[in-house]
């Protein structure tokens, strides 16, 4: 993990709060936020991003926003994003941070 940012956090907070808007993700790859845009990250990154956020000591929470379920009528992409938001969650402590090899 970069030392940058969590040197950073460390020295000014007790614990931070992460806020994922789901306008930041591709529209056309992922189209589940009612702002449509098509330079957004993919899933991938995003969930990279959020690996990476969530491996901090002082990760303290996650908020989600801009969800629309009504762009999702079969369900399947609010399934996968669940699935990529606990698979952040729920990593074991050694297996945290990005694999910068």
């Amino acid at each position: 993990m970069p030392l940058v940012l969590f040197g950073y956090l460390d020295r000014r907070c007790d614990s931070y709060l992460v806020h994922f808007d789901v306008d930041v993700l591709h529209t056309g790859l992922f189209p589940l936020a009612d702002f449509p845009h098509f330079a957004g990250l993919t899933l991938d990154e995003a969930g990279a991003c959020l690996d990476e956020f969530t491996s901090g000591e002082k990760f303290g929470g996650l908020v989600i926003t801009e969800v629309n379920p009504g762009h999702d009528p079969s369900g399947e992409l609010l399934r996968t994003l669940a699935a990529r938001v606990t698979r952040a969650l729920t990593r074991p402590a050694d297996q945290r941070g990005p694999d910068i090899r």
